[in-house]
């Protein structure tokens, strides 16, 4: 009696039956990598850091734009300063006499305001002493009066050298953007927020 053995048994390996499988059934196995791309949170944190970043940047540019303007208040008093001296040493001898005297700086800080003189040196001609109404009316309601809330004094006085005569120019201007943001510009005038710069000079 023959006994024929048969060939042995074939077992598919689990790649080849998923490979058929994928084929006619059309179904197909993915693997996800972990860690793929940038997740919600991290988008919300970057743009939170990006919105306090841009603040920053905008508070800065605020406080650098405060500090400018107080600078350039600080230029205009100067300028201010100047031109007062300049009118008083074309104009000496009525300086000396105190006919430069004036004021408009007000007890609350704002400036008060000021009679016109009765001649008009720019439109006729004038004597020393009108020259002088004028020229310290002109820097009261004109130069000075260009600065926020604006307002001056002069005063002269003898020196403790014989025939010279002191002249003190003060300048008072509200300073209160910057001193909220920056601290005090300049020295103080005795007044909240208000500001003087203060020059004395012989003649």
């Amino acid at each position: 009696m023959v006994v024929k053995i048969g060939a042995p048994l074939y077992r598919a390996t689990k790649q080849e039956v998923r490979r058929k499988t994928n084929i006619k059934g059309s179904i197909y196995f993915h693997t996800l990598t972990k860690h793929q791309g940038m997740t919600l949170l991290e988008v919300l944190i970057s743009v939170v850091i990006l919105a306090i970043g841009m603040l920053g940047i905008a508070s800065m540019l605020m406080v650098s734009n405060k500090a400018n303007n107080s600078s350039y208040a600080k230029l205009q008093a100067v300028q201010a300063v100047y031109d007062i001296f300049d009118r008083i040493r074309a104009n000496r001898q009525p300086a000396i006499n105190g006919s430069y005297n004036a004021s408009n700086i007000g007890s609350n800080g704002y400036p008060t305001s000021v009679s016109a003189p009765s001649v008009l040196c720019n439109a006729s001609t004038c004597t020393q002493e009108q020259l002088a109404q004028y020229d310290k009316w002109y820097w009261l309601t004109r130069v000075v009066t260009q600065l926020p809330n604006g307002s001056g004094s002069i005063t002269s006085a003898l020196s403790g050298v014989a025939g010279n005569t002191v002249i003190t120019v003060t300048v008072q201007w509200d300073d209160s953007k910057a001193q909220n943001e920056l601290g005090a510009s300049s020295a103080p005038s005795g007044t909240a927020n208000f500001v003087q710069l203060r020059v004395q000079s012989q003649i």
